[in-house]
């Protein structure tokens, strides 16, 4: 065979050009943060007086806040389950979890919990099917793998409060291992400013009077805990090639309406949560958006973002358009709440819709409330006997959602717990 002169300088070329050729970018890492308990207006980028987050600030100055967003039940299994899901405790049946009245706990330590059903997708499930490696770490036994929080992860390590530092290095053991696997999906749980409050140094200062002192141990665990993700952020390289999503499961009452903690009500301290996403692998329409968002828009937001088409059975929103600048939510659409109350909260049921500045709380079977948001954001005076009219039209639209839903068949599971497990709940507040 003759070799030519031009036929030499043809292979060059074509090699040269294979040469530097441009790999295509990974795709990006995901890592979605829930800290439970968390109230919105206790962070300083949305208006609190105290400096509680100076690293989540950062972050979502970097970022899209979404201003009012709020969760789908006032407690951390319903209100998580919907986090991962996007659907509502209605559909997805995660209506209790860790609840126990500690006089029948001494009779039989095994309690019932419900479960993710197996038919429904999780978020780490869809994320591992766009080819993501998935991880998790839960800090709170609410979100464990009796509960089926599990589904869909690689790794998945759950702990009873331990706090943000054991967190981090149950993450830190798999950094290695994540990097070499890019991308990754990594979920994480952290417990801390849930009661009972530690009083963090340095950043508790005591209060005047028990409410007072117990809103500065609880903001000083939210200053921990920014400092636990900082700590994280930096280890991990998230400011490469990272999507970053920051919401809570529910908020926590300090007397708004005579009482403490949360799973009580369903009022806006304990169902509005912080949302915020950032990223560092591309430039995002930076700023604050003011029309209502709801944590079931997580999941369609990551469907959207790796690729995968909408699944028709989820609740939520793609919020992709909205931190890209290239469209608007809904100011209108209907956000439903649900909670079944332990027993020392008086084991109720109550249900709520709100539709743009109208809200709507039902306790079965016939106990009602309507409040003006706009007028009355602290929901201390009930509207109901002016506007008897729209309670009916509210509680009407409830009424058809919950018949007209796709419900997945409630599954539960029996957990046995030990004398140390029920003392740590008794201090969470799960045990009575």
């Amino acid at each position: 065979m003759k070799t030519t002169i031009g036929s030499i300088l043809l292979t060059a070329v074509l090699l040269l050009g294979t040469s530097c050729t441009t790999a295509p970018a990974p795709e990006p890492n995901v890592v979605l943060i829930v800290i439970d308990t968390l109230r919105p207006d206790h962070l300083p980028f949305h208006g609190y007086h105290k400096n509680t987050a100076p690293f989540l600030s950062r972050l979502a100055a970097s970022g899209v806040v979404f201003e009012r967003a709020r969760s789908t039940s006032s407690w951390t299994a319903p209100g998580t389950a919907s986090i991962v899901t996007s659907l509502n405790p209605v559909q997805h049946g995660v209506l209790k979890g860790l609840l126990a009245v500690q006089m029948l706990q001494r009779v039989d330590p095994h309690i019932t919990v419900n479960r993710i059903p197996d038919a429904v997708v999780t978020a780490a499930e869809a994320l591992k099917e766009a080819g993501y490696s998935t991880w998790g770490v839960s800090d709170n036994l609410n979100i464990g793998f009796e509960e089926g929080f599990d589904q869909g992860f690689d790794r998945f390590r759950t702990s009873n409060d331990a706090g943000a530092a054991t967190v981090n290095a149950r993450a830190r053991k798999w950094v290695t291992e994540m990097q070499a696997g890019e991308p990754y999906f990594l979920y994480l749980h952290y417990m801390d400013p849930h009661r009972p409050y530690l009083k963090r140094a340095p950043w508790y200062e005591p209060g005047e009077g028990e409410l007072l002192d117990s809103i500065s141990a609880y903001d000083s665990e939210i200053n921990y805990v920014d400092s636990k993700i900082k700590e994280l952020f930096e280890l991990m390289r998230w400011d490469r090639n990272t999507l970053i999503i920051v919401t809570s499961d529910h908020g926590e009452e300090f007397r708004e309406h005579g009482g403490w903690d949360h799973a009580r009500t369903l009022y806006e301290e304990v169902l509005a949560v912080p949302l915020f996403i950032c990223s560092s692998s591309e430039t995002l329409a930076a700023g604050r958006i003011e029309e209502p968002a709801s944590v079931l828009d997580i999941l369609p937001t990551l469907r959207d973002y790796v690729g995968l088409p909408p699944n028709p059975i989820e609740q939520g929103l793609s919020l992709l358009p909205v931190i890209r600048g290239e469209g608007r939510l809904p100011e209108d659409r209907p956000f439903y709440s649900d909670l079944r109350s332990p027993p020392w909260f008086g084991n109720q049921t109550l249900k709520a819709v709100v539709r743009g500045d109208d809200k709507y709380i039902l306790t079965v079977p016939d106990t009602e409330e309507l409040y003006d948001l706009t007028a009355d954001p602290g929901e201390q005076t009930s509207v109901l006997a002016e506007r008897r009219s729209l309670a009916a039209e509210l509680r009407g639209e409830l009424d058809a959602f919950e018949q007209s839903c796709t419900k997945f068949a409630q599954e539960e599971v029996a957990v046995e717990l030990d004398e140390e497990a029920v003392e740590k709940l008794k201090a969470l507040g799960y045990v009575q």
